[in-house]
């Protein structure tokens, strides 16, 4: 058996410990299960920060973001039938509630509202299925500012109920249109995209790996272009 590279090993408990308990391992537990120091466990995770495997509070090892969970309060709730846990997940933003289901592979009940200010929104996805449709995922800003500051892009990735309504939001907060997806590819990138998350075997996809997503779900390529530098 191949062993993993410490960052992404770590990647793979964090994962599985939100998955079952809702929320990020403190340091020490982390260290404890992956049989590390803790300062080894802080390295890997500075080493899994940098390659946009986990995002971390500023000048800490705590968690802050391990997509497509957030560990704060968000507009995203979704739950789930993980079998040993009951409650649900804050999703970083309406990309990552699909994608919440995509790496539990099961069904989920995604809670939200109409760009995130309007009539609620619930709705059940599952695979590339949905009781929603109709509905529209908007990307303001493309993946090749994502890493430009991860809160601002990803937080504004949201669910509209109509193209008009996406028009309204964009003029009103001062950003772009940018991509809309409607909800057959909103789901089958968020599939293609996280579906190995909650796997041992995860890493970073390359650009190239996710320039053939995109290519495949035939994407914008004058907006969902990447740089090099991409990771």
């Amino acid at each position: 058996m191949i062993t993993p590279p410490l960052p992404n090993h770590l990647h793979y408990l964090m994962m599985r410990h939100v998955i079952e308990k809702g929320h990020a391992p403190a340091l020490a537990d982390l260290a404890r299960t992956a049989g590390c120091s803790e300062a080894e466990t802080a390295q890997g995770l500075r080493d899994l920060e940098a390659m946009r495997g986990v995002v971390l509070e500023p000048g800490s090892t705590r968690v802050w973001s391990l997509h497509p969970f957030a560990t704060t309060p968000t507009a995203h709730w979704v739950r789930g039938g993980a079998p040993t846990f009951e409650g649900g997940w804050w999703a970083n933003c309406a990309w990552c509630s699909l994608a919440i289901g995509a790496a539990l592979g099961e069904e989920v009940l995604i809670t939200t509202s109409d760009g995130a200010e309007g009539d609620k929104l619930e709705f059940t996805a599952s695979g590339r299925s949905t009781s929603r449709p109709d509905l529209l995922m908007h990307f303001p800003y493309p993946p090749a500012r994502w890493w430009e500051n991860p809160y601002c892009p990803c937080g504004n990735i949201l669910f509209f109920s109509s193209e008009e309504r996406i028009d309204e939001w964009c003029r009103r907060h001062g950003h772009p249109k940018g991509s809309v997806l409607d909800m057959p590819r909103a789901l089958a990138v968020s599939e293609m995209w996280f579906g190995d998350y909650a796997s041992p075997a995860w890493r970073r996809k390359t650009p190239e790996e996710a320039l053939e997503i995109f290519k495949e779900l035939d994407l914008d390529p004058a907006f969902w272009r990447l740089t090099p530098a991409f990771r």
